[in-house]
């Protein structure tokens, strides 16, 4: 399980029950696709349970990362009413937890607190992904100079 706090630590237990009522469960066997990179999609999704893989285009689709429960996907895309950024599939059965982007833009516009506490919980997650990013490539970097010996700098 990911030490990743979770979006629905974030959220209170009127805020989940919410998402709850007007989510829909979409249950996903291995190699489902969820989202596919570059396309819009009309949802936000919630892992309740299970592990999906994230592919971009620009590593030949290799998987870049794991997202499991309580973790959100189609966060960015929402946020920035842009295209998908990645590909995720189910890596192991899996259920999330679908909810209409539409749903979400009414409830904040009703509980402008309900967008403060969601955007708190996507802004962490988000940070917490990019933390764990820029750890990789420090560490990948160190790895590379290891291999690379650069030339000493005269003064």
């Amino acid at each position: 399980m990911s030490t990743m706090v979770k979006i629905l630590e974030i959220l209170s237990d009127e805020d989940i029950q919410w998402l709850l009522s007007m989510g829909m469960e979409e249950h996903l066997e291995p190699e489902t696709l969820l989202i596919k990179e570059g396309e819009f999609t009309e949802a936000v999704y919630i892992v309740l349970e299970g592990l999906l893989g994230v592919y971009l285009s620009t590593s030949g689709y290799k998987q870049v990362a794991t997202i499991g429960a309580g973790e959100i996907i189609g966060e960015m895309s929402y946020l920035e009413n842009v295209p998908t950024s990645a590909t995720v599939i189910a890596i192991e059965p899996s259920i999330v937890l679908s909810i209409a982007k539409e749903a979400i833009d009414d409830r904040i516009n009703t509980d402008p607190t309900f967008g403060i506490r969601l955007y708190k919980g996507i802004g962490t997650a988000v940070s917490q992904r990019l933390r764990k990013a820029m750890s990789r490539i420090e560490y990948m970097i160190a790895k590379l100079e290891d291999v690379i010996k650069f030339p000493e700098e005269s003064p």
